[in-house]
């Protein structure tokens, strides 16, 4: 099965358009293509083009401290200065053989009272390393902000389960980067909340697996755990946080309309955006492929996404499907990882993105800088790809499959064939 997107048609033939084949990569496929797909300044126009198409289609969610419009709450506010850097940043990698970094996912912690049989940070806990101190994870934050990412994004574990959470939220610069968390919902008491509005959290996100109480807290192994998360989202969005649904759609949960039905009910309760990762085999479930979406399955969610954008409904939905579309490859996204994202776990292991669970390196040990060159110069990396590599099954042959069952994560990539997984 393909998808062809045609951008320029004359006398019934297409002079620009791109086809997206069943394996997600995108070609282009209009006359013009050859030509024009060489031509730096025809693609760094094209991207600009469709990325002021997307914000034009965006409706306003809100305001930040009253001054900045937001479009999406895990982008920054519009005309804000994180905003034009991250435009700069998309500018730059257009025109520089490697591409620089937007976002830092920073685990700060593996400690979570939940048991999620799911867990993408399963498998990365380990008694024998102690974690980032407040200064280490400051000088990560630094470094990070250096590198040009101007987005933030708190995880774990659970971020609530450590202490210093607050001061490194307050430490991440304002005039370059915004802070958002990804949290379970438990500890969102009054008293963190008003902490961390009072850090300057920009948006929270909430994970949630179903929108049945009883199947998500089965999911998470703790009763009670929904409705209590939901409620301290409701405090958080209250005290001035962005407040939206973190979730995942899955082969039998597609079939069953999970992901609709989530959307309605993040619409009725008022959640300011959702996002919606395909199910990735990563973590707990590494190597248990069984539950990924079929390229059907992710069509379907894309323009479930794509009517979102259409009708410029609210939340908005960023689906990963749609970020794998050819629309959003064209527009400079596609896959994320070691593109405009990258991961650092607790003990300071730096990844691609949460979940390819491939340590390129320790800023124990070494620069920040030093391991996402390394990275993007990776052949596994040095590309940029229309979808997600941990769903390519020739990427996971090589770079997944030989992971043992027993090993701690992330995997250590100097343990696997440094090879081209597109050949």
């Amino acid at each position: 099965m393909e998808i062809e997107q045609v951008f320029l048609k004359l006398f019934g033939r297409n002079l620009i358009s791109y086809k997206k084949l069943e394996n997600g990569q995108v070609i282009g496929s209009g006359i013009l293509n050859p030509i024009l797909d060489r031509i730096v300044v025809y693609r760094l126009i094209f991207m600009l083009l469709l990325q002021a198409n997307f914000y034009k289609q965006y409706n306003n969610i809100g305001k930040w401290k009253g001054k900045y419009q937001v479009a999406n709450t895990f982008a920054p506010p519009v005309g804000s200065k994180p905003m034009f850097r991250a435009l700069k940043g998309l500018i730059k990698s257009q025109l520089m053989p490697f591409p620089f970094p937007l976002a830092m996912t920073f685990a700060v912690t593996f400690n979570c009272q939940c048991n999620c049989v799911h867990c993408s940070a399963g498998k990365h806990f380990r008694k024998d390393q102690k974690e980032l101190t407040t200064e280490e994870a400051k000088k990560l934050i630094d470094d990070a902000q250096e590198l040009g990412v101007s987005i933030i994004a708190f995880t774990g574990g659970e971020p609530l389960l450590r202490k210093d959470l607050f001061e490194l939220i307050s430490y991440v610069d304002d005039k370059k980067a915004m802070p958002v968390m990804f949290t379970n919902g438990e500890f969102l008491t009054d008293e963190n909340v008003e902490k961390l509005a009072d850090a300057g959290l920009y948006s929270v996100f909430l994970s949630i697996d179903s929108p049945n109480p009883e199947e998500h807290d089965t999911l998470r192994g703790r009763p009670g755990l929904f409705e209590i998360a939901i409620e301290g989202l409701l405090k958080a969005k209250s005290k001035g946080i962005f407040a939206g649904f973190s979730s995942y759609a899955t082969r039998t949960g597609a079939d069953r309309d999970i992901y609709q039905q989530l959307y309605k009910y993040g619409k009725e309760l008022g959640v300011q955006n959702i996002l919606l990762f395909d199910c990735v085999p990563t973590g707990k479930m590494l190597h248990d492929t069984s539950e990924m979406l079929t390229f059907e399955q992710r069509e379907v969610l894309h323009q479930f996404s794509a009517e979102k954008f259409r009708k410029s409904e609210l939340p908005p939905l960023s689906s990963q499907s749609w970020q794998n579309s050819v629309e959003a490859y064209l527009s400079g996204i596609g896959c994320l990882g070691a593109n405009i994202q990258f991961y650092a776990s607790a003990y300071g292991e730096i990844c691609p993105c949460d979940f390819a669970p491939l340590s390129f390196g320790n800023i124990r040990k070494e620069s920040l800088k030093k391991i996402w060159m390394r990275m993007v110069k990776h052949p596994a990396y040095n590309h940029r790809s229309p979808f997600c590599r941990m769903q390519d099954s020739n990427f996971r042959k090589y770079y997944i499959d030989p992971i043992p069952d027993d090993a701690y994560l992330p995997y250590s990539i100097s343990k696997l064939p440094s090879v081209d997984y597109r050949t």
